[in-house]
């Protein structure tokens, strides 16, 4: 189902914005010009991803500085450290990622 989140002009470009939808917290970010909508709960220890830092299509987790890749998911870096913990203290699964779109001024999330 798609739910219509904000008003184009209200995430101006290198910025982000939570939102509850459905009881879910979904972060929408825009940077380089380009939308990304995610669970704003981190997949390492679930840090709210809103008060992170993203650079260009990365986010960076200010809790244990882990990165996560906006575009696939995927966790890209593990600062050394934290590369002495107990292996289980360092597993992260991916960043939850919903189709976002703009059209019409208003941008949109797409959750199953």
């Amino acid at each position: 189902m798609e739910y219509k989140v904000c008003k184009s002009e209200e995430l101006p470009n290198n910025s982000m914005k939570a939102i509850l939808i459905q009881g879910n917290m979904i972060l929408v970010c825009r940077s380089n010009d380009r939308l990304f909508a995610l669970d704003n709960s981190c997949p390492h220890r679930g840090a709210s991803l809103s008060k992170s830092d993203m650079k260009g299509t990365k986010i960076i987790c200010y809790m244990h500085d882990f990165e996560y890749d906006l575009v696939s998911g995927k966790l890209l870096h593990i600062p050394g450290k934290w590369q002495n913990q107990n292996p289980n203290w360092t597993k992260s699964g991916d960043l939850l990622l919903f189709p976002v779109s703009e059209k019409d001024g208003e941008i949109y999330i797409e959750l199953s």
